[in-house]
């Protein structure tokens, strides 16, 4: 008797916590697909140690944070090196030249898009960016900025930098900046529709560049404290309003970069 009442109590007890096959499979598919995500928004790459964080989607595009992780060995940085300097060979169109050390000299902020088809590798790459901190005065460097030649034209420049002037903010950075050929106008243009603005002229910073028919250059800076709203910075010019005063020395120093 009280063998079949254990038996009873035990069905019971089964038929109050079981669910359907069906709706245990769906949550098995759901938790294989939040690890797949977050497989995903964080990947370690394992061959250059570098930690890509998922940002963004925009159009077919995916936009990654780039994070040489510490500990990297030897070889890794120098496999991470390698694709980089290949990479910015191809965007720059400059196969003769080299880009040594590029992680150590710069990799303290990169972002980077990928298509969406494609694995998310160091070396299938399509734009981007790579900057340095400068401590001396808390602001941001770009030391690098380019878009492979198929993947022009689809605003991956202007997505990158905006996405570079908002990490900037996020991190109480003061201002950010970087040099462009005076000869550069598509550049200069965008950098200036991002609110940017020519705080110095360099006679011959190019030197040995046959790109541009000078080697002159632009110190461009973007006092981040001006910018009013970041979602817009680089897609509307009322996204930063530069005080009179200040628009008005920039445009002593850089009669030529006020203009465009």
């Amino acid at each position: 008797m009280i063998l079949l009442l254990l038996v009873q109590l035990s069905i019971l007890l089964l038929s109050t916590i079981s669910i359907p096959i069906e709706q245990a499979e769906t949550i098995l598919q759901n938790n294989d697909e939040n690890k797949l995500i977050a497989k995903q928004s964080q990947y370690i790459e394992p061959s250059t140690n570098i930690q890509y964080i998922y940002m963004s989607d925009y159009e077919n595009y995916r936009l990654y944070k780039l994070i040489p992780r510490s500990g990297s060995t030897t070889t890794q940085t120098a496999i991470a090196n390698k694709w980089l300097d290949q990479y910015l060979k191809l965007s720059f169109e400059t196969p003769d030249r080299s880009y040594p050390y590029v992680v150590q000299y710069c990799g303290s902020n990169i972002l980077a898009f990928f298509l969406r088809n494609t694995t998310v590798s160091i070396q299938n790459i399509n734009a981007l960016l790579m900057s340095r901190l400068e401590a001396y005065d808390n602001s941001q460097y770009v030391c690098y900025l380019s878009v492979l030649k198929e993947h022009r034209q689809h605003g991956l420049g202007t997505k990158l930098l905006n996405a570079f002037i908002n990490d900037a903010i996020r991190t109480n950075n003061a201002r950010v900046s970087l040099h462009v050929n005076t000869e550069n106008k598509s550049a200069l243009s965008l950098y200036l529709k991002c609110g940017m603005r020519c705080t110095d002229y360099i006679s011959g910073y190019y030197f040995g560049d046959r790109t541009y028919p000078t080697q002159n250059a632009f110190t461009m800076t973007l006092q981040l404290k001006n910018v009013r709203n970041s979602t817009a910075v680089c897609q509307s010019t009322t996204a930063v309003n530069i005080p009179q005063q200040e628009d008005a020395l920039y445009k002593q120093r850089c009669p030529q970069a006020s203009t465009g």
